[in-house]
């Protein structure tokens, strides 16, 4: 006597490769999104330090020349990508005596990529300096 054959173990089969493929493709989907995460993270980071790098030059500049410095671009290796821009505005204050007390507020920008795009980072950090006077 023949039995019949069903094909139930060739749905089943199919039923697994479709399984083990769906969760496949799953986990390189979350593979691919944690890695753009962490690029993203750490172009924030080198944002923050070039942002930070351009405040430190700027506070040096203005306390060693006692004036506001002209924008730069820095081209060191270390901000490969980044655009630095450090702004200046120095006021002049009175009090009390004759020597004048100098105030600087300082901006500093840091940006990397093309604005409207997936790769875009800019941070910007602030600082006042005041020199005492002599």
């Amino acid at each position: 006597m023949k039995r019949g054959q069903t094909g139930f173990t060739l749905i089943a089969a199919i039923f697994l490769l479709v399984v083990v493929a769906a969760l496949v493709i799953y986990i390189a989907n979350i593979r691919v999104v944690q890695q753009t995460t962490l690029l993203y993270g750490v172009q924030g980071a080198r944002a923050n330090q070039a942002a930070r790098s351009g405040i430190e030059w700027g506070i040096h500049q203005s306390i060693v020349n006692d004036n506001c410095a002209a924008s730069t671009n820095f081209t060191d290796a270390a901000f490969a990508g980044f655009n630095i821009e450090v702004q200046c505005d120095r006021t002049t204050h009175v009090e009390g005596g004759p020597p004048p007390i100098h105030t600087f507020s300082l901006r500093s920008i840091a940006s990397s990529g093309s604005y409207g795009t997936l790769d875009y980072v800019q941070r910007q950090i602030q600082a006042t300096v005041s020199i005492d006077p002599p």
